[in-house]
């Protein structure tokens, strides 16, 4: 009898192991197929590092001119924006060093901890925009090199020509920050913009323009698709 019970036992013991077993093969699996974050129909941006700071060493990197003027309002002046990034540096260390050069370019001398920030902080502000859009039926999508976001309104999204331009400064300028980040020489610089709206099942394209040449010029009715764009 006492052998049958320690038999009984191992038994139990054997078909517990396999249910665990069973159980974190069927999780595992669940997670492959249904993540954790559902939410998400969509793939985060994460840039590759592809430039690595030894310790103890710190790299120039120049910035385009378009990202300096992007980064200033009407009234201010390019010294204006050193000025507010040097008051911004104090106590929180972003940068070695930053100037202005002759050219309107940007240097700034980085660690390699500030550079993961700098590029994870770039990272963060366009998921947040991602996301958020998402929510509100705009799609946004970037190309893999950086160059490219297409904006995609879906049939219904009510979002506003100015509320997209808030969503596309923040954008098109972290993309610049990654470009110059990841050792692209300030003249290669460039994003393309690409809005589209699904109208009637149609998809029609409303402005398609080039960094180098950032000008628009649209009436709410070509914006909201009731109007044929010329």
């Amino acid at each position: 009898m006492e052998k049958i019970k320690r038999a009984l036992g191992y038994i139990s013991m054997a078909v517990m192991i396999l249910v665990l077993l069973y159980v974190k093969y069927a999780y595992e699996r669940g997670l492959e197929l249904w993540p954790v974050n559902t939410k998400l129909l969509h793939d985060k941006v994460r840039v590759e590092r592809k430039i690595k700071i030894p310790e103890g060493e710190t790299m120039e990197f120049i910035q385009p001119a378009f990202l300096v003027g992007l980064s200033q309002s009407s009234t201010e002046t390019p010294e204006d924006v050193m000025e507010e990034l040097e008051e911004g540096n104090y106590g929180h260390e972003l940068y070695e060093e930053a100037k202005l050069n002759e050219d309107g370019t940007r240097s700034m001398t980085v660690t390699g901890k500030q550079l993961e920030r700098w590029i994870s902080t770039s990272e963060d502000a366009i998921n947040e925009r991602i996301e958020d859009g998402w929510d509100k039926g705009l799609e946004i999508k970037i190309e893999k090199d950086y160059t490219k976001v297409t904006y995609i309104l879906k049939e219904g999204c009510e979002l506003s020509f100015m509320e997209w331009g808030m969503y596309a400064q923040v954008i098109i300028g972290c993309l610049f920050e990654i470009q110059s980040f990841t050792g692209i020489a300030p003249e290669d610089c460039y994003v393309r913009e690409v809005v589209k709206r699904e109208v009637d099942s149609k998809t029609l394209t409303i402005i398609d323009i080039n960094s180098r040449n950032r000008y628009l010029e649209i009436t709410d009715a070509q914006w909201y698709g009731e109007e044929d764009m010329k």
